[in-house]
Formats: structure tokens, sequence, C-alpha cells
């Protein structure tokens, strides 16, 4: 079972994400742990809790204090395995590639570009 970390700090995006993994579970037949968090250092917390917790984290470019990419950076000094997708409006590409990211998603995210991201983590883990 993947856990799945959304960090936005407009709840309506993280809630649009997490409509989309759930339906993904049911037509999949799988189960993921999802988690919300409203900023990146409130992400930080949980993180630090467990540095190899997250498989797959949706991270906000744009946040009030810790933006998408400073948390990312934060996290692959401690965790390289797990994958990463900004989700933005931004044009930032060159920033967002610091973090190695898996995959940059522009809003609004479009189901099947979510459901491809999902594909490949399972495949990766070997789910």
């Amino acid at each position: 079972m993947l856990n799945i970390a959304l960090c936005d700090d407009i709840p309506i995006l993280s809630e649009v994400l997490e409509v989309l993994i759930h339906e993904y579970e049911i037509n999949y037949d799988v189960k993921f742990n999802v988690f919300i968090f409203d900023s990146g250092e409130q992400l930080l917390e949980k993180f630090n809790q467990n540095k190899k917790f997250f498989d797959l984290l949706f991270l906000d470019y744009h946040m009030k204090r810790m933006n998408g990419v400073e948390t990312a950076l934060y996290i692959r000094k401690y965790n390289t395995r797990c994958s990463i997708v900004f989700v933005t409006s931004s044009d930032a590409f060159h920033e967002f590639m610091k973090a190695a990211p898996l995959e940059i998603l522009c809003k609004p995210v479009e189901k099947e570009h979510v459901y491809k991201i999902l594909n490949k983590v399972l495949t990766e883990n070997g789910s």
C-alpha cells in the first residue's frame, strides 16, 4: 500500500486530487493511504517522524511560507526514493528540476495525468 501526501495551501485543490486518487482506487482495485497537508512545514512535521514513510508526494509550488521546491529539497536530503510531483500554475520549471521530480502537473490537474503517475509509482514500487 502506498502512502501519498497531498500538500497545497488551497484545500479545494488537494480535495480534487484526493477524489481522483480515490476514483483510481475503485477503478483499479488498489488501496492508498492519503494524507493532506496545507503547508510544507506541516508535511515536514509528519515526514520527520519517519523519513521513509511517503512513497509519493504531490506538492504545490506556491505556498505561504515554505514553497514546494524548498519542501522537496529538504525531503531529498533524507529520501531519494520518494516520488515527487509538483502541481502548479507556475512556469518555474528550472526550479522544480533541482528536486528531481517524477512529474510536473499543471493546474487544473487532469484525471489521465494523475492516473498515469499512480500507474508508474505502483509499478516502480512492485505493487
